[in-house]
């Protein structure tokens, strides 16, 4: 008989493929699995007209989930990693993390323009501080406004007409096949990522014993990245509201920090490149850096 596993997920055309992406991983390791998804929907997808902050931040798109987890009406949770809050509820623990998908952002706009074409006074949509803070450093001259909603529902209000861009999360557009709209992909020294984008994460009660469906499911390397992103936002404290961004990336040995940050009265953007023997001692640094700027 088949062990049933009940996955929970918002509803959302992206968090649908993030689940399914968990469900097709599981099944083509574990037989002996029948999975069912439960669709939640959360504050964050209800209300999609207030900022992030006044919706008790990112709490607003995992709470119901994790509230679900908690009364063992679902098994294990999926989201996206930086969707999620540094604090999680008593009773709860991240698992698993999983490979990353492509962290940058990039520019969905009319006529695929990239940001350097595109005219004066012209309306780009975020529903970030940390990208519109980015975006007026490349070019003071456009008009950034807030949007919320689903992904294809952003690009489509620059299909339609109703703003001249977009700036999104490259992951999530790759998982939707969206690519073909995608006008310019921002290296991530130019538009610092979120920390922690394009990483799914699994959550679980504490008392499960679930991690072990997820023993081989991401690479060492990329569980070492996530917690130093994770710790990013825990050493310095950052809700969803403060524009910073941090991406670490590994090639060869070699670790790459590009991170971001503006405060009320200073800012710093800056690219480190070190040995792997020096990863701990440059993070520490980066983060004495960055703390009087907050």
């Amino acid at each position: 008989m088949k062990k049933l596993l009940r996955i929970g997920t918002r509803n959302s055309k992206l968090a649908l493929w993030q689940a399914n992406h968990i469900k097709d991983f599981l099944l083509s390791h574990f037989n002996d699995l029948e999975i069912v998804l439960k669709e939640i929907v959360t504050t964050g997808d209800t209300n999609s007209t207030e900022n992030i902050s006044e919706l008790n931040g990112k709490n607003s798109f995992v709470k119901e989930i994790e509230d679900s987890l908690l009364i063992n009406e679902i098994d294990v949770a999926v989201h996206s990693f930086k969707d999620m809050p540094v604090d999680i509820p008593e009773g709860l623990e991240i698992i698993a993390t999983s490979n990353r998908e492509d962290p940058r952002d990039v520019l969905i706009s009319s006529n695929h323009k990239k940001i350097s074409e595109i005219n004066p006074l012209s309306l780009i949509g975020t529903g970030s501080a940390r990208r519109t803070e980015q975006l007026n450093l490349i070019r003071k001259d456009l008009e950034i406004i807030p949007i919320r909603g689903n992904v294809d529902t952003r690009v489509k209000k620059v299909l339609n007409g109703d703003i001249d861009g977009v700036v999104l999360a490259n992951a999530g557009i790759k998982r939707l096949g969206l690519d073909s709209y995608v006008s310019e992909i921002f290296p991530v020294d130019v538009i610092v990522p979120s920390p922690l984008q394009g990483f799914l994460a699994i959550e679980a009660r504490e008392d499960s014993d679930f991690i072990k469906l997820f023993e081989s499911f991401s690479s060492e390397e990329s569980v070492l990245i996530s917690n130093y992103e994770r710790q990013f936002l825990k050493d310095l404290n950052l809700g969803c509201e403060y524009p910073a961004g941090f991406c670490m990336q590994a090639e060869k040995n070699k670790f790459t920090f590009n991170y971001f940050l503006k405060g009320s009265e200073n800012e710093i953007k800056r690219k480190e490149i070190f040995d792997y023997s020096d990863l701990s001692k440059q993070y520490s640094k980066m983060i004495d850096k960055l703390r009087p700027i907050i």
